[in-house]
């Protein structure tokens, strides 16, 4: 656990971005709290939280040390893209603990604020097959092989079983309602504009995958109709897709894969600048 002088923190928002950015993640938003809010509920947290404090205050202050504190629990995700087997999305968990520490000592007493990971992280694996299927509302089409208090495993084809978390899929699955899969993943910051393009050229070939011959997007050429179209199947609206590809023009040319060109249309963005 690190220990830093002081009270960093006031309120869960602050201890939230206040763990972000001991995660190296500070540019992700805060609102992606809620579709992990189910790992900083385990019970066995608070037991954890009760020795790392203790172990990291008497080392530093002595045995002696009486305390008291104030704490929260942060789950940080990290995304990593996968298509050596099977392409898949996996998104790897770690529970922060932040904590305002009342330290007496014999001498004095202070305010210092804890902070540093706590439990072992947990990996969830999305296959692009799963993902579809939650954008297209038709997770009933894979068979589940096992269900318990917390978790849902499913048989997907061509995968290992699927076990996510009961909340985490009803979660994204709402949120998937009302926003596209790259908003959505631009809401993790910079690691998910880096995978955005690869996930979405996955889903885009899933969503053409029962056409006749169908031509690779590696292969076909880019026109405006074409990207446009790419793009409402990636569930934008049509007014937004048109806009995000006349943002992209200027970059744009008639030599272009239409591969190469959803990936820069989806590195450019929301109107901000391509990375």
């Amino acid at each position: 656990m690190k220990i830093l002088p002081g009270r960093q923190v006031k309120n869960f928002t602050e201890a939230i971005e206040f763990a972000f950015y001991e995660a190296g993640v500070e540019d992700m938003s805060s609102g992606i709290f809620d579709l992990f809010a189910w790992f900083a509920g385990v019970d066995r947290l608070d037991s954890e939280a009760d020795k790392a404090i203790s172990a990291a205050i008497r080392s530093r202050y002595g045995n002696k040390t009486s305390w008291r504190e104030e704490r929260w629990f942060v789950p940080v995700p990290k995304l990593r893209y996968d298509g050596q087997d099977i392409p898949q999305l996996i998104i790897t968990v770690t529970v922060y603990l932040v904590a305002v520490v009342f330290v007496r000592t014999s001498d004095d007493s202070r305010r210092v604020t804890l902070v540093g990971t706590i439990d072992k992280p947990e990996k969830l694996i999305i296959p692009m097959l799963l993902l579809n299927s939650l954008m297209e509302r038709s997770l009933g089409r894979f068979a589940i092989v096992a269900r318990d208090v917390g978790y849902t495993t499913w048989n997907i084809p061509g995968a290992k079983p699927v076990r996510l978390p009961h909340d985490f899929v009803s979660q994204l699955s709402e949120m998937l309602e009302f926003q596209s899969i790259v908003a959505w993943l631009l809401e993790f910051g910079v690691q998910g504009r880096y995978v955005a393009p690869l996930i979405m050229g996955n889903l885009y070939g899933l969503a053409f995958r029962d056409l006749t011959r169908p031509v690779p997007a590696s292969r076909q050429m880019m026109n405006t109709d074409d990207l446009v179209s790419a793009l409402e199947n990636m569930a934008y609206p049509a007014t937004e897709a048109r806009e995000m590809v006349q943002r992209a023009s200027p970059s744009l040319n008639a030599d272009m894969t239409l591969e190469e060109a959803i990936r820069l249309v989806l590195q450019t963005g929301k109107g901000g600048n391509q990375q």
